[in-house]
């Protein structure tokens, strides 16, 4: 006879017999026993409500229209273009071709640019005018290199093998900014067949590596110099007014703004775009200086009502729902602890045992790059019932649930039920880093450095300015007495370490921003005034916010990226990423210093 029996509290099946099925059934003799366990513990205690089946949703959404750069005040807005490119291109993207200054140009994109219109013109049988156009002296790459730029292996390959015997993409640009080009380069040539291929290199040239207008900043519209970060605004048109039912519409007209929507992003570190990195800007509808002119037109705007069986939300390690079943053993809320202060743990832990199986999925489809707004939700559960979910502006009254929406933390704005699905690029492939600089402080020389780890060759690949403790070392003076002082200007520092130095308060502004301005150091050794060799801190020319390199230090990349969107298309730009730094840096820098002549002391290097 089979049995079930109690050992140290725990609940084991006995069987009598050796047949492995019985035990592994692990029958017993008192089914009231779990039944009374469960009524214990609440298990059989019910309710009077239901389980969701069905979730109708309406939902209104606006598509972004307008965008504006605000790396510098002053910028108009423009249309959005490319529907299909992602934002991060379009706010990071920099012109790497230069027709206004050809020498400026990249070797490397000087010399795609001269193939891909060999390649266009080779496609519409003009092989000829190719081959005219690289027989003239003036369009050939001659690989020029400013005095002074670093030169690595991807200069010399370039030197020995392509000078003197490619086009140069970038000085027929140019010409072709100036005129048209040569008539004895085009004789013969079909003028329609010519005018198509020229077009088509030009529209390339732009998506691929993007086109510098003559005498405009290098530097992306967007970036903000003085704090290596980009700023930018998106408007989209005013959301279409709510339908039935009744009361949730008055709510949505209620809290949802009249005029267009302005979204602002006023630090975004390039990194990837999110929701998070825009906020509403509420004042733009009062201040017409902030706006940015998203009218409503054809397919703009738009409402969608959708019906979707909700499905529970879960997650790894979230608590069962009943107490008899078997947890994932690689969590364990009980074990976790927390301080006095550690109130976020101890929330999180809360709501995962007490609210965690009263979340529900249903999603509803919007379009990619808009603002969407949920105008009502009504559940419909088991007994037939139908409940009309709120928001946060009506739950004082009604007393029930409300939806997840983002809202304000305080002010008169209130609550505003937006969501935002931005046409980001998601995860994006980047390349080894074209230049990187560090931005640490140092407290024992009281100022900061900006160090050059890797910069923009000419041929357009990164290279690597390493530098050695020995560059740290006191020199040898030729002095009588091995024991005598010996004065020195300064102590030597790397080359590749440039120092920022806090900078007076500009003219008319005493109370604008405290401005770390980049200084030269007196080489002593060659009497030379070094200065810095990076694109990115040439760029800073005015100065770096001094909050901005904390003593945690800032790092400063700048790389290509690609993506590949949902339709197949890929997109490659070169853009700027913001990053947290290494800590503090010491330099040892003395000036004014009197030293024994065998002093070899190097300093406490990062």
């Amino acid at each position: 006879m089979d049995q079930t029996i109690v050992r140290w509290g725990r609940v084991e099946p006995h069987a009598a017999t050796p047949d492995i099925a019985v035990g592994l059934a692990a029958e017993t003799a008192d089914p009231l026993w779990f039944l009374l366990r469960q009524w214990q513990l609440g298990e059989l205690t019910g309710d009077d409500g239901g389980s969701p089946v069905a979730l109708d949703t309406k939902v209104s959404w606006s598509r972004f229209t307008r965008y504006r750069p605000e790396g510098t005040p002053g910028r108009p807005a423009v249309a959005l273009g490319d529907a299909a490119a992602p934002l991060e291109r379009l706010v990071e993207q920099e012109a790497v071709l230069t027709p206004g200054d050809p020498a400026a140009t990249p070797w490397t994109a000087a010399v795609r640019a001269g193939r891909s219109l060999r390649r266009h013109l080779a496609a519409r049988h003009l092989t000829a005018v190719a081959d005219a156009l690289a027989a003239r002296p003036d369009l050939r790459f001659d690989a020029a290199a400013p005095d002074g730029a670093p030169l690595g292996p991807d200069e010399v390959r370039y030197r020995r093998l392509l000078a003197g015997r490619v086009l140069d993409g970038a000085k027929v640009l140019a010409l072709l900014a100036d005129g048209p080009l040569p008539a004895g380069a085009t004789a013969g040539a079909d003028p329609g067949a010519l005018a198509d291929a020229l077009r088509d290199w030009q529209r390339e040239l732009a998506e691929d590596w993007g086109v510098l207008a003559p005498g405009a900043d290098p530097a992306p519209p967007s970036w903000v110099p003085d704090r290596f970060e980009y700023a930018f605004s998106l408007a989209a048109p005013p959301l279409p007014p709510a339908e039935p039912p009744a009361a949730a519409a008055a709510d949505a007209a209620a809290v949802a703004p009249a005029a267009e929507l302005v979204l602002r992003a006023p630090a975004y570190d390039g990194t990837g775009l999110a929701w998070y990195d825009l906020d509403l800007d509420a004042d733009a509808a009062a201040d017409p200086g902030r706006a940015l002119g998203a009218a409503a037109d054809g397919g703009a705007t738009g409402q969608r009502t959708a019906t979707a069986l909700p499905a529970p939300l879960r997650y790894p390690g979230m608590p069962a729902d009943r107490f008899w079943e078997f947890e994932d053993a690689r969590v364990s809320l009980g074990a976790a602890t927390g301080g006095p202060t550690d109130l976020a743990r101890m929330l999180a832990v809360d709501f995962a045992l007490v609210h965690g199986p009263d979340w529900y999925l249903a999603p509803v489809e919007v379009p990619v790059g808009c603002v969407a707004r949920v105008d009502w939700v009504v559940v419909r559960d088991t007994f037939g019932a139908a409940t009309l979910v709120g928001t946060a502006a009506t739950r004082a009254g009604d007393g029930v649930g409300r939806q997840f929406q983002p809202a304000a933390a305080s002010g008169p704005e209130g609550d505003h039920p937006l969501l935002v699905v931005l046409p980001s690029a998601g995860a994006a492939l980047g390349s080894p880093p074209l230049e990187r600089v560090a931005l640490q402080r140092d407290e024992a020389a009281d100022l900061a450095w900006a160090i050059e780890q890797r910069v923009l060759g000419p041929s357009g690949r990164g290279i690597e300015l390493p530098w050695q403790r020995s560059e740290f070392d006191l020199p040898r003076a030729r002095s009588a007495s091995a024991y005598e002082l010996v004065w020195r200007l300064a102590t030597p520092v790397a080359r590749s370490w440039t120092p920022l130095v806090p900078a007076a308060p500009r003219p008319g502004a005493p109370d604008g921003p405290r401005l770390l301005r980049r200084a030269r150091l007196l080489e002593t050794r060659t009497g030379e005034l070094r200065a810095a060799r990076s694109r990115i801190l040439r760029d800073a020319a005015g100065g770096v916010r001094d909050e901005e390199v904390t003593r945690g230090g800032v790092e400063v990349r700048m790389l290509d990226q690609l993506v590949r969107r949902p339709d197949g298309s890929s997109h490659v730009w070169r853009g700027r990423e913001k990053r947290p730094g290494r800590g503090e840096a010491t330099s040892g820098l003395r000036f004014d210093a009197a030293t024994p002549d065998l002093e070899r002391g190097r300093p406490d290097l990062p």
